[in-house]
């Protein structure tokens, strides 16, 4: 093994290091603050687990910004090989940031609606219209601009997600069918599916190999 290789190797490690701390850091500290504006004590389980998704999506969405924002600062905790390869996918990557930051803030608003509360029934319903409205412009939008790995990848995260959600759906709908599981909420399949979809993204990554340090 040459010098040159351990050092990469060595950078690759340090970068991993720094991903892991500071997503664990941002993670925590925001999915805190965030529950805690929403007083859980006072919601339901599937409030809680639509919330938590959301909270996800906005923190997802909320790292890629930044990181446009500061192409030199996103190269240290992104998966990119440098500031210059976020400069280059600035239009994908504001899309997704977009995308995502529309969905988790639907999602939570969707999860503390009601009548009795602040965001009413309506407003809540149309908040996820118009965010699955938003992504599919921007999708439509971007396509375009994909290469050929980012349309595969694309396709496997669909691919993937429809496996994932569509068997749980299926097993837990006929568990609950024969009584062996609690009904699904009309919020539990919300969460199922946005959920799925976003682990989804990440096993298509994965598979492509783009987890890991660049």
């Amino acid at each position: 093994m040459t010098r040159s290789t351990v050092d990469e190797n060595s950078r690759k490690l340090r970068k991993l290091f720094v991903q892991l701390v500071s997503g664990a850091l941002v993670g925590g500290v925001v999915g805190y603050f965030g529950m805690s504006q929403l007083d859980p004590k006072a919601m339901q389980v599937d409030q809680i687990l639509t919330s938590g998704v959301g909270i996800i999506y906005l923190l997802t969405g909320g790292i890629v910004g930044l990181g446009l924002l500061s192409p030199k600062l996103g190269s240290k905790f992104l998966n990119v090989e440098d500031a210059e390869e976020i400069s280059e996918q600035r239009r994908v990557l504001s899309g997704s940031t977009i995308s995502m930051v529309a969905l988790g803030l639907a999602l939570i608003a969707l999860a503390n609606a009601g009548p009795d509360r602040a965001i009413s029934p309506t407003m809540g319903f149309l908040a996820i219209v118009v965010a699955l409205f938003v992504s599919v412009v921007v999708s439509f939008r971007d396509w375009r601009f994909y290469d050929e790995m980012m349309r595969g990848l694309s396709r496997d995260a669909g691919n993937i997600a429809f496996c994932i959600v569509g068997s749980v759906i299926l097993l837990w709908g006929a568990a609950a069918s024969i009584g062996m599981a609690v009904t699904p909420t009309p919020l539990m399949l919300v969460s199922l599916v946005s959920g799925g979809l976003l682990l989804a993204a990440f096993v298509a990554a994965g598979r492509a190999g783009l987890m890991m340090p660049r």
